[in-house]
C-alpha cells in the first residue's frame, strides 16, 4: 500500500471532523468564507478551496471557527505534497484546546510527514503523543505506521517479538505481516520471512465484506513471496505448494505460474514445468514473467530432448521479441516531454498513453481510485500506477491546471484594466461636458438672486418700506408723488405755490402708503415663497455640484486601481513564466523516468533476443553436425489456459518427444 493510500483516510477524516465540529456552533458564528472553502473542498476543487481560505486570511481571517480552517488548510496542502507548509500549519495549531480526536488526527498527519521525510525519531514522537481518540480506521493507520517505523529502524524482529506491535491491529494485521515478511526477506532471512507469510495465511480473514478483495490480494502476494522464498532454499515441493494456491486471475498469477514452472523444473519434471509456462505464453507478452517464459519453454523442450520443438519455440520467441522491440521503439519515439504536455492539455494524445478516468480537478486524495495517465503497455502502465510516478504525473497536471488558471486571470486582468481605462475616459469626457454646460456655475447665480431677495426683505423689515413691494402702478404713482414733492420744494420761496399743494401731495402720499401697506403681506409672502424656491434649488445645485466635484476628484482612485492592476498583471506574468519553466522541468523529469523504464525494458528484451538467437544457432549447429531426424511437437499444441493451479498437475495424454 503506497503513501497516497495511507494518507487518504486521514485527510478525509480530518475534513469530516473539522466540518462536523462546526455544526455544533450557533449559526451566527458561521463564516461564509469558511463555508465557501468547505463547499469547494467537498466538490473536489482543492485549489479553489485553498484560494478561499487564503483570500479570507488576507482580509482579516475567518471569524468564529478557531483553528479549524488552518488545520483543514494543512490537510489540503499535504494532499498536494506541500509537506513543509502542511507541517508548519499542523505544528502551529496543535495543543490549543482542540478536540482530542482532531488533535490525534493532526499528530498522525505529522507522524506520516516525518516518516516520509526520513525523520523517524520525530515520527515516533508524534505517534507517542496519540491519546487514543482516533477513529478505528485511523487507529489502524497509526498501528501500521508503527510497524513501518520498526522496519525502517531496526528491521523485522522475530514473530514473537512483533506481537506487541501487531496486537492493536487485531484482525487487520495482514498488511503489517506482509510488510514484516518482505523486510525479513530483504535482510536475507528466509526463515523469519516465511514465519510472517505463514502467519498471514493462518490469520482469520476480516469480517468486513468490503475488505475481502484486499485480503485475497494480500494472500496472493504472500503466497507468491513465500514460494520464491522456498525456491531460494531449494525446497521445491513447498515452493510448488505455495504457488499452487495463488489465484490465476490476480496480478500475481504470472509470477506464480513462472515460479511454479521453475519449482517443477528444479526436480526435472519438465512436462509439469511446461504446463504453467505454456499457459504464460498465452498471456500478454508485455509482462516480464511472460517474457521469461519465451526462453523457459524452449529450454524445457531441450531438457526433454525435443530439439525440433525447442527450435520451433525459439523461432516463435524470436519473432515475438522482435515485434515487441519494434513496438517499444515506436513508443520511445512518442514519449517525450512535449508529448506528455500535449496529452495533459488535450492537444494530442500519443499512442503510448491512453485517457484515464481521472477528472481534471483530481487531487492526490483520489489517486488510489484512478490513474492520472494510463498506458496500453502493461509494463509502462505498471510504472505509471506506481505512487511516485502518479505523484509526478499529478504534479505535472496540477502545474498545467494552475497555468491555465493564471492565463485566465491574465485575460481577466486585461479586461479589468480596459474597463478602468474606459471609465477614466468617460469621466474626463463628462467633466468636459459639465464644464461647457455651465452646470457648475448655476449655483453661483442662484446664490446671487437669493442674497438679493434676502437683503430686500431685510431692508423692508428694518425701514418699514412697504412701497418696495407695492404693485407697479402704486410704485409709479409714488414716484410721481416724490417727483412732485421735489418740484414743490424747488419752487418754494421763489414764486407763489398752488393752493394747498403741499397738503394735497401729503394726502396723495398717504393714500399711496396705505395702498402699499395693504399689498405688503401678500407681496412679502410671494417674495418669501420665491426665496424659498430659490434656496431649495440652490441647495440641490450645491449638492449636485459637490457630488460632481467628488466624482471628478476620484480620478486619483482610478489611477491607483490602474497601478494595482498593472502590478498584479506583472506579477501574474512572472508566475506564468515560472510555471512554464516548472512545467517543462517536470515534463522532462517524468518523460526521462518513463523513457528510462522503457530503456531498461528494451535492454532486457534485447538480452532475451540475444539468448534466443544464440540458442537457435547452437541447436542448428548441433543438428548440422549430428544430422539426427528432427522430432518436433508443434508449440501451438500447448496446454489450454488452466482455470486454477490444480489443473496444472493433471497427467497429459501424451508428453512431447
Amino acid at each position: 500500500m503506497g503513501v497516497v493510500n495511507l494518507l487518504r483516510p486521514a485527510l478525509l477524516a480530518l475534513a469530516a471532523i473539522t466540518a462536523s465540529a462546526q455544526t455544533q456552533l450557533h449559526p451566527a458564528a458561521q463564516d461564509l468564507s469558511y463555508g465557501e472553502s468547505l463547499y469547494h473542498y467537498y466538490q473536489g476543487d482543492l485549489p479553489q478551496a485553498l484560494i478561499a481560505l487564503d483570500l479570507a486570511q488576507s482580509r482579516g481571517g475567518i471569524k468564529g471557527h478557531q483553528h479549524y480552517p488552518e488545520l483543514m488548510r494543512g490537510g489540503m496542502l499535504l494532499a498536494y505534497g506541500m509537506t513543509e507548509q502542511a507541517q508548519q500549519a499542523f505544528n502551529t495549531h496543535l495543543n490549543q484546546g482542540e478536540p482530542g480526536r482532531l488533535r490525534d488526527t493532526a499528530h498522525l498527519y505529522l507522524a506520516r510527514l516525518h516518516y516520509q521525510a526520513g525523520r523517524l525519531d520525530q515520527a515516533q514522537l508524534n505517534l507517542d503523543a496519540l491519546q487514543g481518540s482516533l477513529s478505528p480506521d485511523l487507529a489502524e493507520e497509526a498501528a501500521n505506521l508503527r510497524v513501518s517505523l520498526l522496519i525502517a529502524g531496526r528491521g523485522a524482529p522475530s514473530l514473537t517479538n512483533a506481537e506487541s506491535i501487531l496486537e492493536p491491529l487485531a484482525e487487520h494485521s495482514h498488511l503489517a505481516l506482509l510488510n514484516l515478511g518482505n523486510s525479513a526477506a530483504r535482510q536475507n532471512d528466509p526463515i523469519r520471512a516465511q514465519s510472517y507469510y505463514q502467519a498471514l495465511l493462518a490469520a482469520a480473514p476480516p469480517t468486513e465484506p468490503e475488505r475481502g478483495d484486499e485480503y485475497l490480494a494480500l494472500r496472493d502476494k504472500a503466497l507468491t513471496a513465500l514460494g520464491y522464498s522456498y525456491l531460494q532454499q531449494k525446497d521445491f515441493a513447498s515452493a510448488k505448494a505455495a504457488f499452487r494456491r495463488v489465484r490465476l486471475e490476480t496480478a500475481f498469477a504470472n509470477r506464480a505460474l513462472l515460479g511454479y514452472g521453475w519449482s517443477a523444473a528444479s526436480y526435472h519434471d519438465y512436462v509439469l514445468a511446461l504446463k504453467p509456462w505454456q499457459a504464460l505464453r498465452q498471456r500478454s507478452l508485455l509482462d516480464p514473467a511472460v517474457q521469461e517464459s519465451l526462453l523457459a519453454v524452449p529450454w524445457a523442450y531441450e531438457q526433454m530432448g525435443s530439439t525440433g520443438a525447442a527450435l520451433i519455440a525459439y523461432g516463435e520467441s524470436e519473432t515475438l521479441l522482435t515485434e515487441m522491440l519494434a513496438d517499444i521503439d515506436t513508443h520511445l519515439a512518442q514519449l517525450n516531454a512535449q508529448a506528455l504536455l500535449d496529452y495533459l492539455t488535450g492537444e494530442r494524445r500519443p499512442q503510448a498513453l491512453h485517457p484515464s478516468q481521472a477528472k481534471s480537478g483530481q487531487n492526490w486524495l483520489s489517486l488510489p481510485d484512478s490513474s492520472v495517465i494510463t498506458s496500453p503497455l502493461t509494463y509502462l502502465d505498471t510504472l505509471l500506477r506506481d505512487d511516485a510516478q502518479q505523484q509526478q504525473a499529478q504534479l505535472l497536471r496540477d502545474l498545467v491546471d494552475l497555468q491555465h488558471r493564471h492565463r485566465q486571470w491574465q485575460q481577466k486582468l486585461d479586461v479589468y484594466r480596459e474597463l478602468v481605462q474606459q471609465k477614466r475616459l468617460r469621466r474626463a469626457e463628462r467633466a468636459d461636458q459639465l464644464s461647457r454646460s455651465g452646470l457648475l456655475q448655476q449655483s453661483d447665480e442662484l446664490q446671487t438672486v437669493s442674497d438679493r431677495l434676502s437683503e430686500q426683505l431685510r431692508q423692508i423689515e428694518v425701514q418699514h418700506n412697504a412701497m418696495a413691494l407695492a404693485d407697479t402702478q402704486t410704485r409709479a404713482l409714488h414716484a410721481r408723488q416724490q417727483s412732485a414733492q421735489r418740484a414743490l420744494q424747488a419752487l418754494e420761496g421763489k414764486q407763489p405755490l398752488p393752493y394747498q399743494a403741499q397738503a394735497k401731495l401729503n394726502f396723495f402720499a398717504g393714500v399711496l402708503q396705505w395702498r402699499a401697506a395693504q399689498q405688503l403681506p401678500a407681496k412679502r409672502w410671494e417674495v418669501q415663497k420665491r426665496l424659498n424656491q430659490i434656496n431649495a434649488s440652490l441647495a440641490s445645485s450645491l449638492a449636485a455640484s459637490e457630488r460632481i466635484e467628488q466624482l471628478l476628484a476620484q480620478e486619483q482612485d482610478l489611477q491607483a486601481q490602474l497601478q494595482r492592476l498593472n502590478r498584479a498583471r506583472e506579477r501574474n506574468q512572472q508566475l506564468l513564466a515560472a510555471q512554464a519553466q516548472a512545467i517543462n522541468e517536470q515534463a522532462a523529469a517524468l518523460s526521462a523516468a518513463l523513457r528510462g523504464h522503457l530503456g531498461e525494458h528494451r535492454a532486457r528484451l534485447n538480452d532475451y533476443l540475444a539468448q534466443t538467437r544464440l540458442s537457435i544457432a547452437r541447436l542448428m549447429d548441433d543438428a548440422y553436425r549430428n544430422r539426427p531426424p528432427l522430432s518436433a511437437s508443434p508449440v501451438s499444441d500447448i496446454t489450454p489456459e488452466p482455470e486454477s493451479m490444480s489443473e496444472l498437475e493433471r497427467v497429459p495424454e501424451e508428453a512431447p518427444q
